[in-house]
């Protein structure tokens, strides 16, 4: 099926940390097909062994969604092999961009598509600062829509600080004090850089994962979409976000 093999190319692509062109085939294509070949991404990878630990969220704000004409952000799976310890080789990513997040953490599993806001936020157990950095296996990071979603949404790698018990006030109060530098840099978050704030953002995209795949299960995690636009990452700098009340620390050499 072609759903298979685009998504048994961008595997080997996403493996061997090379970029492609564009695949005329899934250019023809929508959003629904570009799901279709996530799900086959979900099989190879767990034939492989790498266990689907999460999902993620792209195109969270309104000029994102405006730029492709969305009403609806986009999402797609994480696994375990994409899970960072402070350092990144260059070998490992094509052109990588870093953005702060904040991850939450699911403390028992949902299904259907009935699920309430209220029982979405009984279900969040841990909150945490993340790093998650974008890659985007097509060059120069120009695709289409239908490439996006098929690529997993530009999804490379993330970084997670200290689990805390899931707090909305303490979520609340983040307000600027996020912060993503290094030597020569540094950038202020905002929450209104995610539609809905990082909680408002991680309740839609939990339905909209649902509604894709059908169930989410305890212990999952998620990445609320960045409070800081992405920035260029520069080999041999060491990136370092504050926020809730944490410091992560990536090396990229």
């Amino acid at each position: 099926m072609l759903e298979e093999q685009i998504a048994k190319r961008l595997f080997e692509t996403r493996r061997d940390s090379i970029a492609i062109p564009l695949i005329d085939d899934l250019s023809k294509q929508n959003i629904a097909f570009g799901y279709q070949v996530q799900k086959a991404i979900i099989d190879l990878n767990k034939q492989a062994g790498n266990k689907l630990i999460g999902w993620k969220v792209a195109l969270s704000n309104q000029p994102a969604l405006d730029r492709f004409g969305l009403e609806e952000p986009i999402y797609a799976p994480l696994f375990a092999a994409n899970i960072l310890s402070s350092h990144l080789a260059q070998e490992q990513v094509i052109a990588p961009k870093i953005e702060s997040e904040v991850l939450f953490v699911l403390g028992e599993s949902l299904s259907g598509s009935d699920v309430s806001d209220d029982e979405i936020l009984a279900s969040i157990a841990w909150m945490a600062p993340a790093i998650e950095v974008a890659d985007c296996r097509l060059k120069d990071w120009k695709f289409d829509i239908s490439h996006f979603v098929a690529d997993n949404a530009a999804a490379g790698f993330y970084q997670v600080g200290k689990l805390v018990p899931f707090n909305v006030n303490e979520l609340e109060m983040i307000g600027d004090s996020c912060l993503l530098e290094t030597a020569v840099m540094s950038e202020v978050g905002s929450m209104e850089n995610v539609l809905g704030g990082p909680l408002g953002s991680v309740v839609r995209m939990i339905r909209g994962v649902l509604a894709i795949f059908g169930e989410i299960k305890a212990g999952q995690q998620f990445l609320s979409g960045s409070l800081t636009k992405p920035v260029d990452m520069v080999p041999s700098h060491t990136y370092r976000l504050h926020l809730l009340g944490q410091s992560l620390l990536l090396h990229y050499n």
